[in-house]
């Protein structure tokens, strides 16, 4: 990462904490301000949670930690008549004798080994390795991470997690049951460090679950699992996307970017809602699509060959390689949306449409500037209709370096707007 890029990220991490596609995991040593209104803190907490060194450090040592395996074993004693189980004890066998019948010589006294597996710090291993099977192979929401190369490695280590869970003998021997808060913090000083492990991430997930956490627990979790973008090109989206909430609000609702639906920070200012997205169609008021069916029955020549271009390229797509026909002649997808509604009516009344361009040449942002109208005028709404022109406002802004501008560059419909380093 260059140094340009350094500091961007440094300028803008405190709004990044909810990042969640592609990236490294690294230590965030920016954070000095960051927005802790999160929608879905829970979720990205345990993410979290997961991410930390301590989890993964766990995960890593447990097939070896697991041959420290402890159990409890117990004398067990008890009088038989006519059968032998475990080992004679004589003396308890001649007393019982002399009790009963002294001259029965099949009255036995056994003492006999019982192997306990319920032992306190086994409790709180087999809870921890249930939580932690539980979110790694049955939570769909962690389960939609599996491609991401930040969480990689557990897609390695989590056999580890099943392997234990799932078919360590003494493991199987162990019920399943809750184990007290008192039994875990007592467990925080054993001589194994299987169990004072365990016991340690077994206190934090339910910190995180309970929500008995600090503002401070919360940053420095965020501090120690901050997820880096590593595309220079979704960078520099994702600063101008903080400059437009910096420039519009000081009480945002962050939402996590996990390629979900991509909504970035939602806001209210006066009698209006503010939606932003980022890399997204945005919501299902709006469409950035259009249909092939839009100029089947034009009359304009151009168009009617634009139609049998598509139509035929449709048929050979399918001959050639077995994809299925497409009915969109057009789709797109802007680098950020903002969605503004009424807060009385909740209808949309203003479409805010980015297009981000990380360069200083100007064929590159005229290239960025034609993409942007293409949104404009094509953006519609649920039903269809075609938005330029009508109630609902929509302006662009095109977002570049420091790309030279003649005098004449202030425009209604589109906001050029510059990063000058």
């Amino acid at each position: 990462m260059s140094v340009q890029e350094e500091a961007i990220l440094e300028e803008i991490s405190g709004y990044l904490h909810g990042y969640l596609k592609a990236g490294k995991v690294t230590i965030n040593s920016f954070f000095s301000k960051m927005n802790l209104n999160i929608s879905n803190l829970g979720q990205l907490l345990i993410v979290r949670f997961l991410l930390k060194d301590e989890t993964m450090d766990f995960a890593r040592q447990l097939p070896i930690l697991l041959k420290r395996f402890k159990t409890n074993t117990a004398s067990k004693k008890d009088t038989h008549i006519g059968e032998v189980r475990g080992e004679v004890d004589w003396a308890d066998t001649t007393k019982e004798r002399m009790a009963r019948n002294h001259k029965d010589r099949t009255i036995f006294s056994t003492s006999e080994s019982i192997r306990s597996y319920n032992i306190p710090e086994n409790l709180v291993l087999k809870e921890l390795l249930g939580l932690l099977y539980s979110s790694l192979y049955k939570d769909s929401y962690i389960k939609g991470f599996e491609s991401a190369k930040w969480f990689l490695e557990w897609q390695q280590l989590k056999g580890n997690i099943a392997h234990a869970f799932k078919k360590n003998i003494y493991l199987q021997r162990v019920d399943s049951v809750h184990a007290s808060d008192r039994i875990v913090h007592k467990t925080l000083n054993h001589r194994n460090k299987l169990y004072r492990d365990a016991a340690r991430l077994l206190l934090s997930y339910r910190s995180l679950v309970r929500g008995n956490y600090s503002e401070e627990d919360i940053r420095t979790l965020l501090r120690e699992t901050f997820i880096a973008p590593d595309n220079v090109d979704v960078l520099f989206e994702l600063y101008w996307i903080v400059q437009l909430i910096k420039d519009n609000t000081d009480d945002s609702e962050l939402h996590l970017m996990d390629g979900s639906q991509n909504k970035v920070a939602s806001w209210e200012k006066g009698s209006s809602i503010y939606h932003l997205y980022h890399d997204s169609t945005g919501s299902n008021q709006v469409r950035f699509a259009i249909s092939s069916n839009e100029i089947a029955e034009s009359n304009n020549l151009y168009l009617r060959q634009k139609y049998q271009s598509f139509h035929t390229s449709n048929q050979l797509a399918n001959q050639f390689f077995g994809r299925s026909p497409s009915k969109d002649l057009w789709r797109g997808r802007p680098d950020f949306l903002l969605e503004v509604y009424d807060q009385n009516t909740n209808k949309i009344i203003k479409i805010v449409i980015g297009e981000v361009k990380n360069t200083s040449r100007i064929e590159y942002a005229i290239t960025g500037l034609e993409e942007l109208l293409e949104y404009i005028y094509l953006v519609k709404n649920h039903k269809g209709d075609y938005v330029y022109g009508g109630p609902v406002s929509v302006t662009g802004i095109l977002c570049v370096e420091d790309v030279p501008l003649t005098d004449g560059s202030k425009s209604e419909l589109v906001d050029i707007v510059k990063r000058v380093n």
